[in-house]
């Protein structure tokens, strides 16, 4: 059973970058979605590191959201980054893909080539998965491998369209409240998931990137 059903809570995942510094609008980007996501009452789920993944913990944490950190133990010298606030280690990557795809949606953010396994992973599963987590990207860089699958690989409509894709400049609030529908979906409740009461801060955040 995992976190988000021992909590009656739904799990996030977000996955990004770790090598992103603060200074980048990207990092500034993910902590406004890790903030509206906390602040719609989700847990937040990150691989724990720095980067994207910092960013995203960090906001949640201002409006006092639970983060948790899937790291991998097998990565010597890898401190869980300071906002997690529960970390569930892994032996290696694959039982962090495994961690993964037991929340209850996937976002992904600006990320690399560990970023785009993930999200290869998460997308595969959701083609052959009827219990598969829904998957949401976000950014012009996720439209590109959407568009490059449709034009060069052997797929149909069928395994495009089991994504949802958010272009670049969404607002964090439009990533929460499509996160709200696809748990809600998901969930099978026939509209948006919601909870009342959720977390509160007084820090605002960047509309959009």
């Amino acid at each position: 059973m995992n976190a988000s059903a021992r909590a009656g809570v739904p799990i996030v995942g977000v996955y990004g970058s770790a090598r992103l510094p603060e200074t980048d609008e990207h990092y500034q980007y993910a902590v406004a979605v890790g903030r509206a996501l906390a602040g719609e009452g989700f847990i937040v789920a990150t691989g724990g590191y720095a980067g994207v993944m910092e960013a995203v913990s960090k906001g949640a944490r201002d409006v006092g959201g639970e983060v948790i950190g899937y790291t991998v133990t097998s990565w010597d010298g890898l401190p869980a980054n300071r906002y997690v606030t529960e970390k569930l280690d892994s032996k290696d990557l694959f039982e962090r893909l495994r961690k993964f795809s037991e929340v209850d949606l996937l976002i992904a953010l600006d990320g690399g080539l560990g970023t785009l396994a993930e999200v290869v992973v998460s997308w595969n599963l959701l083609q052959v998965g009827s219990d598969a987590r829904p998957l949401l990207m976000v950014g012009e860089q996720w439209q590109a491998l959407h568009d490059y699958v449709r034009k060069t690989l052997i797929v149909g409509e069928a395994d495009l369209d089991v994504v949802r894709i958010l272009p670049e400049g969404s607002s964090a609030e439009l990533v929460a409240a499509t996160a709200c529908e696809l748990v809600g979906q998901r969930l099978g409740l026939g509209g948006p998931w919601e909870s009342l009461p959720r977390p509160t801060g007084d820090a605002s955040s960047p509309a959009s990137r």
